[in-house]
């Protein structure tokens, strides 16, 4: 960065701090800060000793700052607490900057409740790196995008440079710490329910490349986005009932989700004894190495069974049963039987709602699959990605048709669910009602991969893809958190209105030009933003006030 004046039209001199950048053979000027306009050679030298200043006071910089930090992080100043009492000139005023103060305050404060201040290290040599962690994980959470944005945003609107370099260093870093972090999470997550669970939720989802190289980690494999030409990585999610996290692990693209579920038992016992919990899974869960690997450890759980794929006699007493007892779950009427499966306790419920779904969803595949049909014929190219529509169809002399009976009898399964489970202790409505709060780990995912921006993944080596990956969590477990806690205190609020709120908890940087004194003028704080400062122990002054 160099001092460079300027004559402008007026016969002003300016005077600006500016700093090349080089773009390939071209080499092109920014101006980092307009200092001020000078008329005589005296004005126009003290500007510049004060442009030096500047430049010496920015380079000298140590922590990385957001716009979602504190006045006095930005302007390395101490605000003062009282009012303004000396005499202002309003029209010698100018905006110099404007940040927001929400996200760094409540998620700041959120971020040391859940003991992640030194997630780095305690010493003085790691204080950085955790300024930089927690800095990236407030981006995260404020904007999310990538890390070379993140650093660009910073330094673009905001004048202050944290290197891309250094938060790549602070990734390598990070990775070393991950087991810790996790099980600081996990406490903190226990430590709301001092400790025990009695339902805990298990899923996977996947997180795509914007790339087609493979390696350890990264490798094609079914997309839950549709993604099917990009590689990508599984990620297994344990959650309480709230979606509050408990632990998580990554695994190779080309899984099989069904496989994931063993090698998270070994998390699972890490965190609680697993004789307190009951896990509840999908369908995808749904295979007898999961079940005896489970009984093995002492889980109890609630998985989802495919009735479909059951024995032809179990089958066939289901469909034909007539003592199912009307029940309801969760203000939804249902039609409720236990039946039992390799020891196992197998509930079966109907709802006409799902039947309806269920009616709806085929019409809507036989449909697609009748637009594919030629001369009574269907190519079994046409079919062959889409299982759905591919299993309405026979196979004659190497050609494709339509098969009517298929329909029919996929049709007497409209409205039937079954849920396998191997605790004693519940009733079949309770055993019902406990999988259909499997919906809150769904909103997990949604909050994880659309609000966090968790994927498209931008790194393409195992351990930054890992770090990135903590980062996210990290993100999600203040969020959630926060959702938590602003539930039980107040009302229910999504995140994208929380967020939504603390970012128009704004705040002004004024200038006196006359004297160059600088204040803070906050915006004017909303009802639901003064709830939020209170339900975290945090108020909110509204008070212009001087910094020095």
């Amino acid at each position: 960065m160099f001092v460079r004046t300027k004559e402008k039209t007026n016969g002003k001199t300016s005077v600006q701090i500016v700093e090349s950048h080089r773009n390939a053979d071209k080499v092109s000027q920014k101006i980092v800060r307009h200092v001020g306009q000078a008329v005589t050679e005296m004005e126009v030298e003290e500007l510049k000793r004060l442009a030096q200043k500047i430049i010496v006071e920015m380079k000298n910089q140590r922590s990385p700052v957001l716009p979602c930090f504190s006045p006095e992080d930005i302007y390395g100043a101490k605000v003062c607490p009282q009012v303004i009492d000396d005499k202002v000139d309003i029209a010698g005023l100018r905006e110099e900057q404007r940040i927001v103060e929400g996200i760094g305050e409540v998620f700041g404060r959120l971020y040391e409740d859940l003991g992640l201040a030194k997630a780095l290290g305690n010493t003085q040599k790691d204080a950085s790196w955790n300024e930089i962690l927690k800095a990236c994980v407030l981006a995260r959470i404020a904007n999310p995008v990538s890390k070379y944005r993140t650093a660009s945003m910073l330094e673009q609107d905001y004048g202050v440079r944290i290197a891309l370099e250094k938060i790549y260093r602070m990734m390598d870093r990070l990775i070393e710490h991950e087991r810790q972090i996790k099980d600081t999470i996990a406490a903190s997550t226990l430590g709301l329910f001092e400790g025990r669970l009695d339902v805990a939720f298990f899923d996977v989802t996947t997180l795509f490349f914007e790339s087609v190289n493979e390696d350890e980690l990264r490798a094609f494999g079914f997309s839950k986005d549709c993604k099917f030409k990009e590689t990508q990585v599984v990620l297994a999610l344990v959650t309480t009932t709230d979606g509050l996290p408990i632990t998580y692990r990554l695994f190779p693209g080309n899984i099989y989700e069904g496989h994931t579920l063993i090698s998270m038992v070994e998390d699972i016992r890490k965190v609680y004894e697993v004789g307190n919990v009951l896990l509840v899974a999908d369908r995808a869960m749904f295979s007898m190495d999961n079940l005896e690997a489970m009984d093995a450890s002492g889980i109890k759980y609630i998985v989802a069974s495919r009735l479909k794929q059951l024995p032809n006699q179990l089958r066939k007493e289901i469909l034909e049963s007539e003592d199912f007892a009307p029940t309801v779950v969760e203000d939804e009427f249902h039609w409720v039987k236990e039946f039992s499966y390799n020891q196992r306790r197998l509930v079966v419920s109907y709802s006409s709602k799902r039947a309806k779904k269920d009616a709806s969803d085929r019409s809507r595949l036989i449909e697609r699959l009748l637009k594919k049909v030629k001369d009574g014929k269907v190519k079994i190219k046409d079919v062959i990605p889409n299982y759905g529509t591919k299993k309405y169809l026979a196979l004659r002399d190497k050609e494709a048709f339509v098969d009517e009976s298929k329909i029919e009898k996929d049709a007497l399964w409209d409205g039937l669910h079954g849920v396998l489970s191997n605790t004693d202790e519940l009733t079949p409505t309770q055993i019902i009602s406990r999988y259909r709060g499997l919906w809150s780990i769904e909103e997990s995912f949604r909050i994880s991969k659309h609000d966090l921006k968790m994927r498209p993944i931008y790194h393409w080596t195992p351990e930054r893809i890992r770090s990135h990956i903590l980062i996210c969590f990290i993100a999600y477990a203040l969020v959630r958190q926060s959702m938590y806690r602003i539930t039980r205190q107040y009302e229910p609020m999504s995140f994208e209105k929380i967020r939504n709120e603390l970012l128009h908890a704004q705040a002004s940087i004024l200038v006196d030009t006359a004297t160059n004194r600088k204040y803070i003028l906050p915006s004017k704080t909303t009802p639901v933003q003064k709830k939020l400062y209170h339900i975290f122990g945090l108020k909110r002054s509204e008070v212009p006030r001087p910094m020095t």
